[in-house]
């Protein structure tokens, strides 16, 4: 093990990305005049990320801390972001001015692969154990797990999506989020333990390491459960709209 916890250097370019996002939002609400609880919402996950920050910072600590880490970038925090910009604003990244990056961000096929690929990849012992046993690992895989969360956040949500009937979208989004509520299930049902890094760490709640990982896996599945419910809301409700205007 090489690291055990982030070094300064993580720190601040996660604090600095957020100042950064949150600076230029702001100026954006001030000049056009966006709600504020809208405003509170963005806020929220901005403070939220830098919470979800903290549970990375030494994945060693809990497997069940380390989860919620990520689920809170990927399926919590990226809902959040987003519906602190109006559809409306959300509508106008689909722009030609903004081909270059939405042709691959704002696309639903791409976001399903890239979603999907990385809820696998992550969550495969190999990869899994790799980034347990280095702490930096920790820092760019939360980057990865928001950015996908955003994308497929965004296809679920009116203005940015690019699915056209929202059934499909519904269909869309539960599909993208079966493998890891599977994930989760195998997590929670499991035997024994299934991340070498674990069989020799004392939990931090002074859990044994395969109940660790099965409250990890609860929580897995409970993370999931927005999406699925966003999903079947879309698949019920085809004429509601989203946000309506928070």
């Amino acid at each position: 093990m090489t690291a055990a916890t982030w070094p300064l250097a993580a720190w601040s370019g996660w604090f600095a990305a957020v100042g950064f996002v949150a600076a230029g939002y702001a100026i954006s609400a001030w000049r056009r005049r966006w709600r504020i609880l809208r405003v509170a919402v963005f806020a929220l996950g901005c403070a939220l990320t830098l919470l979800a920050v903290w549970g990375l910072n030494n994945p060693l600590a809990s497997m069940t801390g380390y989860t919620v880490a990520l689920m809170m970038l990927g399926q919590v925090v990226s809902p959040l972001l987003l519906l602190g910009f109006p559809a409306s604003e959300r509508a106008r990244w689909q722009q030609a001015r903004n081909r270059q990056w939405a042709v691959w961000i704002l696309d639903a096929w791409v976001a399903a692969t890239v979603f999907v690929l990385l809820t696998l990849g992550v969550n495969l012992p190999g990869v899994f154990n790799t980034a347990l046993a280095d702490a930096l690992y920790s820092a760019p895989i939360g980057l990865l797990v928001m950015l996908a969360g955003l994308m497929i956040w965004a296809q679920l949500l009116d203005g940015s999506s690019a699915i056209q009937r929202r059934w499909v979208a519904g269909i869309y989004g539960w599909l993208v989020g079966l493998p890891m509520m599977v994930i989760g299930a195998v997590w929670v049902w499991s035997g024994h333990v299934l991340y070498t890094p674990y069989l020799d760490v004392l939990c931090l709640w002074n859990l044994s390491p395969l109940d660790d990982q099965h409250y990890a896996g609860l929580v897995m599945l409970m993370a999931g459960l927005p999406l699925q419910l966003r999903s079947a809301w879309l698949l019920i409700m085809p004429g509601d709209e989203e946000d309506s205007e928070i």
